[in-house]
């Protein structure tokens, strides 16, 4: 294979416009199939109809049919022309949904009645069913899309999940619940949706080779779609519960949400792992690239984390100490006064920045795939930390309710912030040893490009997904 036929990040492999239509308007037909379907029970329908003057469920639906057609033919218009696998197409999908919820429900159709734009926080929880049904539609969407035209990146085509994926994906899902389940009781999702999600993850994601950190992230993305579509939507319709697209029973099942992100992230990890373990007992992954570069030793990215931690949690040091860290401090230390809270804050982001290098070096392959790590990253540490990890070192249970959650909305801000300067500063230590690539052979460097080129496009899916979590999290914490 010589270099001319690797496909670059804008080259050829792109599908034409006319392909991506074809495929993108019945795949939004599809997806607005499953949202017609919750809209006729939600009984919102009519609504819809009074776009074109009239007044029936059955005119509403084949205006939402028509909206659903035309937005999936810009969907798939969309992701043309990004080298995109089959999750991080699902991310878009879902990401794309909830900008046509704040498209839609909350500006075109109250316009279209006569009304205000419902910008406001009580107009956006009034119409939070619907960003549930747009979440939905952008998911189907997505799905039907990469089965239509299969993916964006034509090289992943080609690979798809084998039984042995499959398998480790199985093992790694039910494992992980069940370590989960061990360590938090009923909080954590049952063994066989923990197996299940395993399975999503090795079908659409067959390749675990990018590493450890962005594991991590795709994990956690890939938790918030299965509370979407499993918790709130499938699970109560199994149950004959119907769905829970309220903003009250999507508050009830909040306190979900914290696990899928957690099982989603550690069955990620765990199939990376076994994955990395494979060719202990098969040759299928012997040809694995393993590059080198100076200076990018475990203990060398444990210390440049280490730094990274070190400036994220001195920005941000001044803006927490304004709420509950002096507190925190004292309790966690016994010590009193700002002195305290400080030096808690910087141990902490300096340990956190330690497992960062640890888990994303060498992923930061530009100062933008950087700051979508660190922000993602920071997300999740707002999980583990202030509604997990640090209720139970004060004696207590996780703090998982959407009161709680609402309550801490602060701290979700700063470890946001936290998480975006970590990643900045850990890219500009690392970058001077992150090239060139010390390949030794043809097939190694071609490996090296492929692995950039996939990193580079995953970083616009995940961060698009983690806006759609932070804007769901916040229409249904906010004031509970």
């Amino acid at each position: 294979m010589s270099a001319v036929e690797v496909p670059a990040a804008g080259g050829g492999g792109h599908s034409s416009a006319g392909r991506a239509v074809a495929a993108g308007a019945p795949a939004g037909i599809v997806g607005g199939l499953a949202f017609g379907a919750a809209m006729a029970q939600l009984g919102v329908l009519p609504t819809v109809a009074t776009l074109v003057g009239l007044g029936s469920s059955r005119a509403g639906f084949a205006v939402h049919m028509a909206i659903s057609a035309v937005v999936g033919a810009g969907f798939g218009l969309m992701v043309r022309r990004m080298r995109c696998g089959p999750s991080e197409t699902v991310f878009l999908g879902a990401a794309y949904g909830a900008l046509w919820w704040c498209i839609g429900p909350l500006t075109l159709l109250p316009l279209a009645l006569g009304q205000s734009p419902a910008w406001d926080v009580a107009g956006a929880q009034r119409e939070f069913p619907s960003l549930v049904g747009h979440l939905l539609f952008g998911i189907g969407t997505a799905l039907v899309f990469v089965v239509l035209h299969g993916p964006g990146d034509p090289g992943r085509a080609r690979n798809p999940a084998g039984a042995g994926t499959l398998l480790r994906g199985l093992l790694a899902g039910g494992a992980s619940a069940a370590a989960l389940g061990t360590v938090l009781g009923g909080r954590a999702p049952a063994v066989a949706a923990g197996a299940a999600l395993g399975v999503a993850q090795a079908t659409l994601s067959p390749r675990s080779d990018q590493g450890v950190g962005a594991a991590v992230v795709r994990g956690q993305g890939y938790g918030f779609v299965a509370w979407v579509v499993g918790e709130l939507t499938v699970l109560p319709l199994l149950a004959h519960e119907g769905l829970r697209w309220s903003l009250v029973e999507a508050r009830a099942s909040f306190p979900g949400l914290p696990g899928w992100l957690l099982l989603g992230a550690v069955v990620a990890v765990a199939r990376t792992l076994l994955d990395r373990l494979a060719p202990l007992l098969s040759s299928e992954h012997l040809h694995a690239y393993r590059g080198a570069t100076a200076g990018s030793g475990v203990l060398a990215a444990a210390l440049r984390g280490a730094v990274a931690g070190l400036v994220g949690g001195a920005v941000i040091s001044q803006l927490m100490l304004r709420g509950a860290v002096p507190e925190v401090a004292e309790r966690l230390t016994g010590a009193e006064g700002p002195l305290a809270g400080i030096s808690v804050n910087l141990a902490i982001g300096v340990a956190i920045g330690v497992s960062y290098g640890l888990l994303f070096r060498r992923l930061g392959q530009d100062i933008t795939c950087a700051l979508g790590w660190g922000l993602s990253y920071g997300f999740l540490w707002w999980v583990l930390g202030p509604l997990t990890l640090l209720p139970a070192l004060l004696g207590g249970d996780p703090e998982w309710s959407a009161a709680a959650a609402g309550g801490s909305l602060s701290a979700l801000a700063g470890h946001l912030v936290y998480g975006g300067c970590l990643g900045v500063a850990f890219h500009l230590l690392e970058a001077p040893f992150g090239v060139p690539w010390l390949a030794r052979t043809r097939a190694e460097a071609l490996a090296a490009l492929r692995r950039r080129e996939e990193l580079l496009a995953a970083t616009p899916a995940l961060g698009a997904v983690l806006l759609a979590m932070l804007l769901t999290v916040l229409v249904v914490t906010l004031g509970a």
